[in-house]
């Protein structure tokens, strides 16, 4: 993630993400024969600005690679075989922002299933104590 920078934060990774998977989940909806809510044209209208974000954030990544001057991102001694990059800031960035992303998601999805079994479990005492 960086500071400053839209669409690099885990909200707006989610909303690329979710964008991106739309016209997915639309054609698996449509193929079991439900009804999408969503139509087609509103879907590739998303996606075009989703599209737009990407662009601008590999752009933003590309001018910050030229500011940075090569000498501080590689100092270090290179293994054998492995090639030197040019700039790692957009590549972590773009790291950074997804593992965050991803372990908010696996939060969320932890919180959830306690929740469920927090709920059962009291409904199963509620059960009990009225016999």
């Amino acid at each position: 993630m960086t500071v400053g920078l839209p669409g690099a934060g885990i909200g707006g990774l989610f909303y690329l993400a979710s964008t991106i998977l739309l016209p997915l989940r639309s054609l698996v909806k449509r193929l079991r024969g439900q009804q999408d809510g969503v139509p087609w044209r509103d879907q590739a209208h998303s996606l075009a600005i989703a599209v737009g974000i990407i662009g601008a954030l590999w752009m933003a990544g590309w001018l910050l690679s030229l500011v940075v001057p090569d000498e501080s991102l590689t100092r270090g001694v290179m293994p054998d075989g492995a090639v030197p990059a040019r700039s790692v800031l957009s590549v972590a960035t773009l790291a950074v922002g997804i593992g965050t992303l991803l372990l908010v998601l696996l939060a969320v999805e932890v919180a959830r299933v306690v929740h469920v079994w927090s709920s059962v479990r009291q409904l199963d005492r509620s059960g009990q104590d009225s016999l």
